[in-house]
C-alpha cells in the first residue's frame, strides 16, 4: 500500500493511470459457463462496445479464444497467457497482467485501459483498477466462472436500470464504481 497526500493506493498503476474493469455478472456473480457468456443482452453488448472502442483492452487467453470473430475491432487487443509461443491474430501477447498494462500504456500513458476478463484476470486486476463498469444481470445463473465480490473500497457512482423486453430475457443494471480514497483520472 502506497500513501501519498493522505490517499491510499494499491499500486503506482492506480495512482497514475485509469485502469477500468468492465464485466457483466448475474446475481450470484456468475460471468461464464463453458467458456461462454450464459445470456444475450444486446443493451449490455452495446454498452461494452461504447465504453471500450478506441481503448486498449486486456484479456486472458480463454476469453480471447471465446470471441466468435477473433480480436475485437477498433480496440488494441492484448492477451495475457503463460504460453510464450502463443500467437493471437490481431492481438499482442503478454506474459503477465503487469506486462499487458505496460504495453497498453506504451503509446498513450493517459489513456483509459479496460480489463475485460476472464475470472483469473479480474481477480488479479481488482487491486490495480480504479474504475469498475459493472452490469448486474438480474437472474441467478448456473456457471463455472465467477466475478470476485465488490468490497467496501468501491463506491457506486452511477446506476442505470434496463428492464426485460422482447430482446432482453433478463433485466439488468449498469453500474459504475470508483475506488474510494484515490485520485481519479
Amino acid at each position: 500500500m502506497i500513501h501519498i497526500l493522505g490517499l491510499k493506493h494499491q499500486s503506482l498503476y492506480s495512482l497514475f493511470m485509469r485502469i477500468s474493469i468492465i464485466v457483466a455478472a448475474s446475481e450470484n456473480n456468475v460471468i461464464g459457463r463453458d467458456n461462454d457468456i450464459p445470456w444475450h443482452l444486446p443493451d449490455d453488448l452495446k454498452h461494452f462496445r461504447q465504453k471500450t472502442e478506441g481503448h486498449p483492452i486486456i484479456m486472458g487467453r480463454k476469453t480471447f479464444e471465446s470471441l466468435p470473430n477473433g480480436a475485437l475491432p477498433k480496440r488494441r487487443n492484448i492477451v495475457v497467457t503463460r504460453d510464450s509461443e502463443y500467437k493471437a491474430d490481431g492481438a499482442e501477447v503478454a506474459s503477465s497482467l503487469d506486462e499487458a498494462i505496460m504495453y497498453a500504456r506504451k503509446d498513450n500513458p493517459s489513456e483509459e485501459i479496460f480489463i475485460i476478463g476472464g475470472a483469473e484476470i479480474y481477480k488479479h486486476a481488482m487491486p490495480l483498477a480504479n474504475y469498475l463498469y459493472f452490469t448486474r444481470v438480474h437472474a441467478w445463473i448456473k456457471g463455472d466462472k465467477v466475478f470476485p465480490e465488490i468490497g467496501p473500497e468501491w463506491e457506486e457512482v452511477v446506476s442505470e436500470d434496463h428492464p426485460v423486453d422482447d430482446k432482453h430475457r433478463f433485466a439488468c443494471t449498469f453500474k459504475t464504481y470508483k475506488k474510494r480514497d484515490q485520485i481519479h483520472l
